[in-house]
């Protein structure tokens, strides 16, 4: 006769196997919401049946005797593989948004087109010189004033651009060292969960819950750069850019010089905008303030023009009693603005030339956006704009002459407001054409920032789609699911009590035996 006892231990295992099944699905129901969960579940196995006592198994009657249901494990559903295509997508996503919003803030910056934008200063600059052509002379100096004044509005334009621009790669230069110090922190917390789960997988559990915890740190990692996770039975690894930053127990934390393995994520999206975007722009604004006052532009110097003394033209044509005075339309290539002012006169006594219209304020040789300033001396007294390139001889009270500007002669004026239309010839390093008008340069550095811009737009939207979906893979292997859980719960619930009702069954039949027999004859 078998024992009772053996089938009220089956449904006392019933009971637990069931009533922790019940645990995991009430932990997964609350978790649905949790950031990084994955959901449990209580794998049931069939316990090891036990062979009924006996030399000789001679009887008819099952000798293998089962021992009910246990728990073998609480394990959580996790795709690993959808992890690492997940964490691709997220690491090309944040290289991009990060690009995307530099290069928004730049197309800001240069805020074209508007009436504060650069175009409208050069355009203003250029139609102040048109105005003075028109009133050279020395009763009126209103039209002077115009040029300097927008000629102060174009340089303090190129400094404030420039000067935002160098904010900006200031900033990025500190966001690349904020993300350098979350990313460490990120490692440090993986290090710590990593030893946690080892130390409690070492007595046979799983850490479910931990595990979690360390996947939704690298998931945060993976924003911040290229990570790589090796995991076997004995060890777990996590490499950052090529970088081992966690080894088992030991991490290690990223510095800059760790940062240029990277090939997507927030740290290098923050890189490529400094070092490429900010320095490109910065790079083309520089090209533009110098080519302005410095750039090789060809100009017709009319008939008439008085060369200043030192200055000649290789085949001119000169008037055999003054070899300063051009007798045809001439073609000569000037250093840009600053050039071609040289060769006109001021309305100073005795007539001056040879003056630099824009310097550069910390007296290097080249002028940038951030340095151009309008020569001081112009800048102190108007009439030390050169309008003519004319000169005629002048009587002074004392009886001797001197040599003035022409009264009235606007030629210069003239020719630097015919500037606008000029083809010059961008020599710098870094400039993205080789001949073009400065509007036209100009242009073309918006339309590259508008294409840059969308560019980058396009590519975070089609970076974004890819990392929802292969977010959404993943989620709909290891998301909770409520009606799932639910269902789960009606059927663990009614296990839970047909297994009492197993036990219940057995207590009164052992009531039976105990009290209801061997009371015969009594």
């Amino acid at each position: 006769m078998r024992s009772t006892f053996h089938t009220l231990e089956i449904g006392k295992r019933g009971i637990v196997a069931q009533q922790l099944s019940i645990a995991t699905t009430g932990h997964n129901i609350t978790n649905a919401n949790t950031p990084g969960y994955s959901r449990q579940v209580a794998r049931l196995v069939a316990a090891r049946p036990i062979d009924y006592p006996g030399i000789h198994n001679n009887s008819k009657l099952p000798n293998q005797m089962g021992m009910g249901v246990e728990v073998e494990s609480i394990t959580r559903i996790r795709d690993y593989l959808m992890d690492i295509e997940y964490r691709n997508q997220n690491t090309v996503q944040s290289t991009w948004k990060v690009q995307q919003e530099t290069l928004g803030n730049i197309e800001g910056i240069f805020n074209e087109p508007s009436e504060n934008s650069l175009a409208t200063s050069i355009s203003e600059f250029w139609n102040s010189w048109q105005l003075l052509s028109k009133n050279p002379g020395n009763s009126d100096l209103s039209s002077r004033t115009v040029v300097q004044q927008k000629a102060i509005a174009l340089t303090e334009t190129f400094g404030h651009i420039s000067s935002q621009l160098k904010v900006l790669d200031s900033n990025l230069t500190e966001r690349i060292n904020v993300k350098i110090s979350e990313g460490n922190n990120y490692v440090g917390q993986i290090s710590e969960l990593t030893q946690m789960i080892k130390r409690i997988e070492g007595l046979g559990d799983n850490a479910n819950d931990l595990r979690d915890k360390r996947d939704l740190l690298v998931d945060q990692l993976s924003g911040l750069g290229n990570v790589q996770v090796f995991e076997t039975d004995t060890d777990y690894q996590v490499t950052f850019g090529g970088t081992m930053v966690v080894d088992n127990m030991d991490s290690t934390n990223i510095t800059l010089g760790d940062v240029g393995a990277l090939t997507n994520g927030e740290i290098k999206g923050y890189i490529d905008s400094r070092d490429v975007h900010v320095a490109n722009y910065r790079q083309q604004l520089n090209v533009i303030a110098n080519t302005i006052a410095n750039g090789p532009v060809e100009v017709t110097l009319p008939a008439g023009t008085i060369l200043p003394p030192g200055v000649s033209i290789p085949n001119a044509v000169v008037d055999p009693a003054n070899s300063r005075k051009l007798l045809n339309d001439t073609k000569y290539t000037v250093n840009g603005l600053n050039g071609l002012h040289k060769l006109g006169y001021n309305l100073q006594e005795p007539a001056q030339s040879g003056l630099d219209f824009f310097v550069a304020s910390d007296g290097s040789g080249t002028i940038t956006a951030e340095n151009i300033r309008i020569n001081q001396v112009i800048k102190d007294d108007v009439k030390n704009i050169g309008a003519s390139m004319r000169t005629e001889s002048k009587t002074l009270p004392n009886g001797t002459t001197t040599e003035v500007a022409l009264q009235g002669n606007g030629d210069m004026a003239l020719l630097i407001a015919s500037l606008n239309e000029k083809v010059y010839s961008f020599t710098q390093p870094g400039s993205i054409t080789n001949s073009a008008t400065i509007g036209g340069y100009l242009q073309s550095v918006v339309a590259n920032l508008g294409t840059d811009a969308d560019h980058a737009t396009k590519m975070l939207e089609n970076s974004t789609l890819l990392t929802s979906h292969a977010d959404n893979l993943r989620q709909s292997v290891s998301s909770v699911s409520l009606d799932e859980e639910m269902s789960n719960l009606i059927k663990f619930q009614q296990s839970y009590s047909a297994s009492a009702r197993i036990v219940t069954t057995i207590d009164e039949m052992l009531d039976k035996l105990i009290n209801g027999t061997g009371v015969v004859g009594r």
